[in-house]
């Protein structure tokens, strides 16, 4: 594949002007989950489902999907009254023993209130919806979207998705990616407020990608916060993947010591509660948290 001078691409990225404003995750108050979520795992979906009860968030079953994480194949909603829908075709899901996990989009989609009128339909393009971290005026990802779409060329995929999501692209290195064959944003940066970022402790187990990381968003403006915590710990990435609604934040507790530190740093930076709930075995063995697992959108509608 062919690499696009620096120069060229940079040009691509700073000539986007925003026209709209992003819908982010902070400011959601309906919560979507697989309903096969709740037939495996119905202990964690009780206890989520109580707590975003208590604070106003109303949770609503997706049947017709092929597996629990819906964050990767819903559409992602970018506008009151406008979502981006894409291909879903992972590629760590393009082998026999897999493809039964890919789900019908349009299934899912059927069931919901969302009309053709209201979809900015990218069906050409491979995407996941875990690499899409919204802020107010970008969208970042990884350069795995460009892995995923090799006939398309850096320089008109960028325009395309700028078309689409009315923000400008930032793309970040894809860390670890024999360990990670998602190569997803969530489990790596999240919008706090303001120009403020989360970034997961790369300082601690990947400092050279960390510093690649931070020196590209920071050069967008952001103040990059990292997680703080002064040793490497495994699955930190799924404290970053936290659920985040308008009125609370959900976060999994992982059982170790470093969960008290994650939370006290969270309740700092964030304006809404933070709720920790212990993570299931789902995580362990799929390697996906808590937004990984659902789909949040901002509605009128709250039934």
């Amino acid at each position: 594949m062919a690499v696009l001078p620096r120069r060229a691409l940079q040009q691509t990225f700073t000539a986007f002007r925003r026209k709209e404003t992003l819908i982010l995750s902070g400011e959601t108050n309906k919560v979507f989950f697989s309903a096969h979520l709740k037939a495996d795992y119905p202990v964690f979906f009780r206890r989520v489902s109580s707590v975003l009860g208590q604070y106003g968030i109303v949770v609503g079953l997706l049947g017709g999907t092929a597996d629990y994480w819906c964050r990767d194949y819903m559409p992602i909603q970018v506008g009151e009254d406008r979502f981006v829908k894409y291909k879903y075709s992972p590629d760590y899901l393009d082998h026999p023993a897999s493809r039964c996990y890919v789900t019908n989009v349009d299934k899912a989609i059927d069931q919901l209130d969302i009309t053709p009128g209201r979809l900015f339909d990218l069906a050409d393009i491979v995407l996941d919806g875990g690499n899409v971290v919204k802020t107010p005026s970008h969208v970042i990802m990884t350069e795995k979207v460009f892995i995923e779409n090799p006939g398309i060329s850096r320089v008109r995929l960028i325009s395309r998705l700028q078309d689409a999501f009315q923000a400008e692209i930032i793309i970040v290195p894809w860390a670890n990616r024999r360990e990670d064959p998602c190569g997803h944003t969530d489990g790596m940066v999240r919008y706090v407020k303001g120009r403020e970022l989360l970034l997961d402790n790369y300082s601690r187990f990947a400092p050279s990608t960390g510093k690649r990381i931070r020196s590209i968003l920071e050069g967008k403006g952001y103040v990059v916060h990292e997680l703080d915590i002064p040793y490497a710990v495994n699955s930190s990435w799924a404290y970053v993947n936290f659920l985040q609604t308008a009125n609370v934040i959900v976060v999994p507790r992982l059982g170790i010591a470093a969960d008290q530190l994650v939370y006290n740093q969270l309740r700092s930076l964030f304006n809404v509660p933070v709720e920790p709930i212990p993570a299931p075995g789902i995580i362990r063995k799929y390697g996906g948290a808590f937004n990984c697992l659902s789909w949040n959108i901002k509605t009128a509608c709250q039934r």
